[in-house]
């Protein structure tokens, strides 16, 4: 690599942390960043792992996306995992793509997100950012090996037309867990093992995610998104697919496939565990009895709903109830 592209690298890699964030603290290899009020709400913790290799962790309440140009003049890619919550992305090129818990995201600097809805609570995730023209070095360097080579790493997330989006294997849950659950004495070095792993992890991950990519118009994915939003404003009430398919002007065939392809359940799956989350929520006011609480989640039938419940958490409501007394 010339001394150009080196220096632009680099003025790119810092100006990408630090232009929509602004600094809280910083020590050692770590820097805890906030959101400035322009982009959203939360938090950024950001640990340098390698040359070419950052790490962030982030809690987000609210997120608007502004494609920097910057971006482009430099070979970068963001590897997001998921820990908790939703988030819904569209693209500038109207792409749209949706992940949950455990799923994980891959962006290019190509195509820029221009809107994002992030699920009522927020989300966690776990970002690791590679720029290309450095990563086959820090690779090849702390593998001690010639394997990896610039222009074949991630080559088809550099070429997607939007950010790919699959569910996590056993392998790389295991790695972002890690990396979760870091040890405090040499938890820097845990740190960057892990994230090493989980780069080449992704790297070799092939399987299941070329057929599984989450695309589809940004006009499909909005009309998905309002009947997510129906489902939740009205627990206590009955709908039925195709009412609601009615309701957003979309074929009921079409609602059916792309809402399971989004959000990993089907409509009923979906509207069941978003009832049984309240169900929780609600089993905690001492005031409501279980039966209060079935017909306020829109069960008119209490051992439907007790069924329902076990389903979901493995105990009946009123063992839940006691157990989780403040």
């Amino acid at each position: 690599m010339n001394k150009e592209k080196q220096d632009v690298n680099g003025s790119c890699s810092k100006e990408l942390f630090t232009r929509y964030m602004a600094l809280i603290s910083r020590k050692d290899t770590e820097s805890t960043c906030r959101l400035k009020s322009d982009m959203g709400e939360g938090i950024m913790r950001c640990h340098h792992v390698a040359k070419g290799v950052e790490l962030i962790y982030s809690e987000i309440e609210a997120y608007m996306p502004v494609f920097q140009e910057m971006k482009k003049l430099v070979r970068s890619l963001e590897l997001m995992y998921m820990v908790e919550g939703h988030a819904d992305f569209e693209m500038e090129n109207r792409h749209c793509a949706s992940a949950e818990k455990g799923d994980v995201m891959l962006f290019n600097n190509r195509v820029g997100a221009r809107e994002c809805h992030i699920g009522k609570g927020g989300m966690r995730c776990i970002s690791i950012v590679v720029f290309l023209d450095d990563l086959a070095e820090t690779l090849n360097r702390f593998f001690d090996t010639k394997a990896f080579e610039n222009d074949r790493l991630f080559a088809d997330v550099e070429q997607a037309r939007t950010c790919l989006c699959f569910p996590a294997n056993d392998m790389l849950e295991s790695i972002f867990t890690g990396l979760m659950q870091v040890p405090e004495r040499y938890g820097e070095y845990h740190r960057k093992l892990l994230t090493l792993q989980a780069i080449v992890a992704l790297l070799d991950t092939r399987d299941g995610r070329m057929n599984r990519y989450r695309y589809f118009s940004g006009d499909t994915a909005r009309k998905v998104h309002e009947v997510r939003k129906l489902l939740g404003e009205n627990l206590s009430g009955e709908i039925s697919i195709e009412k609601l398919a009615e309701k957003v002007k979309l074929n009921r065939t079409t609602l059916q496939q792309v809402f399971r392809q989004v959000y990993g359940l089907t409509v009923y799956e979906y509207r069941t565990q978003v009832r049984m989350q309240e169900a929780r929520n609600l089993l905690l006011k001492e005031s409501l009895t279980v039966t209060d609480v079935a017909g306020q989640c829109g069960y008119t039938n209490a051992s439907k709903f007790a069924a329902a419940f076990r389903k979901v958490t493995g105990m009946n409501p009123g063992e839940w109830k006691r157990l989780n007394k403040a």
